[in-house]
C-alpha cells in the first residue's frame, strides 16, 4: 500500500555501478575519467515514480562521473567524494527523495517527489565495507531526517560480480510521522483513524545483486531484495505487510574516456 522509504536500497543492488561512487569497494576493472551509464529494467515492490509497487514497473536508469570524485545516477542525485582513498570515502549528497505514492481510495495526502542533502562515510575492512549516511529534508516537506548503515561484500564468481549487503534504517520523528504517521488533521474522510509514528529504527534488509558484463560496453544485472519493516513503521495502518520482497532486472550500456 506504501511506498517504502528505502526504494534506494533495491535499485541500488540494480545498478551496481551506483553503489562505488560512493562505496569503495575493491576495483575490478580498470579506473577512467569518465563513465556514463544508461539503460533501464522492470521492477517488482516498489516504484520511484509512486506507481503500486505491487506491479511490474519499467524503470529507467542514468549515471555519470568524473574520476569518481563527482557523480550523478538515479539513487544518489548529486555527490561529492570530499575524501577519497582506495578504503575510504566520504562526502555530501543532495538525494532525490521519492514520491511515497497514494493510497486507493483514500484522500490522505502522501509525501511527493522531494530532496535530502545527505553527508556519509564508507570505509573498506578487507573485502568488507562498511558506513552510512545521515539525511535532512531540504525541500520544504517537513520530512525531518533520515539516517541510513550497510555493510557489504562483493566477489568476481565465475558468472559475473555478486554483491551483498544487510542494513537498516530509521528516523527522527517528523520523517516516520510525513511517511507512516496520521494527524488528526489527516485523518476525517481518509478512513484511518489517527496514528502517531515515533522516530527510531524503520527497517532492516538485505540484498544480493549479480552483475553479468555482455561484452565490453553492455551489462545486465538482476537483484533480490527483503525487507523487515520494525517499529511504528510495522504497526502503521498504512503499511499491509511486515516484510516486503522487491526484485529486478535492468540492462544498461556505458561509455567512458579512453584512459
Amino acid at each position: 500500500m506504501l511506498r517504502p522509504l528505502l526504494l534506494s536500497v533495491a535499485f541500488a543492488a540494480v545498478a551496481g555501478s551506483a553503489l562505488a561512487q560512493s562505496q569503495p569497494y575493491e576495483q575490478v576493472e580498470a579506473p577512467k575519467t569518465w563513465r556514463v551509464e544508461v539503460g533501464g529494467g522492470i521492477t517488482h515492490g516498489f516504484s520511484a515514480t509512486g506507481n503500486t509497487g505491487d506491479d511490474i514497473n519499467y524503470t529507467a536508469w542514468g549515471s555519470a562521473n568524473y574520476k569518481d570524485v563527482v557523480y550523478a545516477n538515479g539513487l544518489d542525485g548529486v555527490g561529492w567524494n570530499a575524501v577519497k582513498s582506495d578504503d575510504l570515502r566520504a562526502g555530501v549528497q543532495l538525494r532525490p527523495r521519492f514520491s511515497a505514492g497514494d493510497i486507493e481510495g483514500s484522500s490522505l495526502e502522501r509525501p511527493g517527489l522531494g530532496a535530502d542533502a545527505a553527508l556519509y562515510a564508507y570505509k573498506r575492512f578487507g573485502g568488507i565495507v562498511v558506513g552510512g549516511r545521515i539525511a535532512q529534508d531540504v525541500s520544504g516537506d517537513d520530512a525531518g531526517m533520515q539516517y541510513f548503515a550497510s555493510v557489504g561484500h562483493q566477489r568476481v564468481t565465475p558468472v559475473g560480480l555478486l554483491r551483498v549487503s544487510g542494513y537498516v534504517t530509521g528516523g527522527d520523528d517528523k520523517r516516520l510521522q510525513r511517511y507512516y504517521g496520521i494527524t488528526t488533521e489527516q485523518a476525517p474522510g481518509s478512513g484511518y483513524q489517527p496514528y502517531e509514528a515515533s522516530g527510531g529504527l524503520s527497517g532492516a534488509g538485505a540484498v544480493a545483486f549479480l552483475a553479468i558484463p555482455v561484452g565490453k560496453r553492455f551489462g545486465l544485472g538482476g537483484f533480490v531484495n527483503y525487507e523487515q519493516r520494525l517499529g511504528d513503521t510495522k504497526d502503521s495502518p498504512l503499511v499491509d505487510d511486515e516484510g516486503i520482497w522487491r526484485a529486478g532486472l535492468i540492462g544498461v550500456v556505458r561509455f567512458s574516456s579512453a584512459d
